[in-house]
């Protein structure tokens, strides 16, 4: 592996989809899910086990910015943290952190919300995709998928090159039957929403890409980025685009590996029991909480007791802030729950 390998970790996300164990104060990312740890720490502790890593770049909001402070303070590597005034989705936040590294550093851009239980492979595809990198692709992450979800978009991975692809098209999330039908033909991936390629890669793709982007990234750094930097109010003009529909879907650099090392966006409460630890019948509960003749649920009390009785595949969330009670089958449904609950 090269030794420029510059972990990029975007850390903007609210995690709408947990709601209310994720909220805006204490996205999921910062809130203990699994094994009492944060997902951001465990996405800290896996770059960390990269070999020829030294330094990582965080970007996040001005609203979690202390948070990022505490987790980074057992980091044995040095770190930038790019402070957004607005989160503008991961497109611009990838080209402010591809503007602060130096041209030939290789980026390993990954969300701060997602969880991956097979290292060693983690680490091979990442070995994979910094190849593909040096020679100027952007490379991605395709998982094989292991159900129908509608909460994911898809790959259709084009033309065999070495151990990866050229990718022939992205899908955007799917319907139930069109799930069904793309998760079970053999072909396609789910899209990772992880990726790798060089600073002055992205920078050159962005210019002729999503030039407002740059432009807006560009207008936004200090004279001296350093250590913790703010980025100023332009950034905020930016378009709000993913890195995946200003970049992925127009370059004729990107490429696709193809993978299975155990990981989840979290994203969520059908993979977030998929995730934890199950006690009998298939159930995950945590807190001040009795069950009766429940089956295959997620049940976590934070702040009183709860009691469950005669259900199953269901979701019961207890905080301070509210209690969700819903179908598993509905865990797509939560961000509207949390709309319509909220106001917000």
């Amino acid at each position: 592996m090269v030794t420029d390998l510059r972990p990029v970790i975007l850390s903007g996300g609210v995690g709408a989809r947990l709601w209310p164990l994720s909220t805006k104060e204490i996205p999921k990312q910062f809130a203990p899910l699994i094994d009492s740890r944060t997902l951001f720490s465990l996405t800290l502790e896996r770059v960390e086990q990269l070999a020829d890593v030294t330094s990582v770049t965080v970007v996040t909001g001005h609203r979690h910015a202390a948070l990022v402070h505490d987790e980074l303070v057992s980091l044995s590597i040095t770190s930038s943290v790019l402070v957004e005034p607005e989160g503008r989705n991961t497109a611009p936040a990838a080209v402010a952190a591809a503007s602060i590294a130096d041209p030939g550093d290789v980026l390993l851009i990954l969300p701060a919300d997602h969880l991956i239980s097979d290292q060693a492979g983690f680490q091979d595809a990442v070995r994979v995709a910094v190849e593909l990198a040096t020679d100027g692709a952007v490379a991605t992450f395709g998982m094989t998928p292991s159900r129908p979800e509608t909460g994911y978009g898809y790959i259709e991975p084009g033309e065999r090159i070495g151990r990866a692809h050229a990718i022939a098209r992205f899908k955007e999330k799917p319907g139930a039957s069109e799930a069904r039908e793309l998760s079970s033909d053999g072909h396609h991936l789910w899209n990772s929403g992880m990726f790798v390629a060089t600073a002055d890669t992205i920078l050159g793709e962005a210019e002729r890409l999503c030039p407002d982007v740059l432009e807006a990234v560009r207008a936004s750094l200090p004279s001296r980025p350093d250590g913790v930097i703010p980025l100023g109010e332009a950034f905020s003009s930016a378009p709000s685009i993913s890195f995946d529909h200003a970049i992925m879907e127009h370059t004729s650099q990107g490429r696709v590996i193809p993978a299975d090392f155990g990981w989840s966006d979290i994203g969520s409460y059908v993979s977030l029991l998929e995730a934890s630890d199950r006690g009998g019948g298939g159930n995950h509960s945590s807190g001040d909480v009795t069950l009766a003749d429940v089956t295959g649920s997620y049940i976590k009390a934070t702040s009183r007791k709860v009691v469950v009785a005669g259900l199953e595949d269901v979701v019961v969330v207890e905080t301070p802030e509210a209690v969700l009670v819903m179908s598993l089958d509905r865990a797509q449904d939560v961000r509207e729950l949390r709309r319509l609950a909220t106001g917000d």
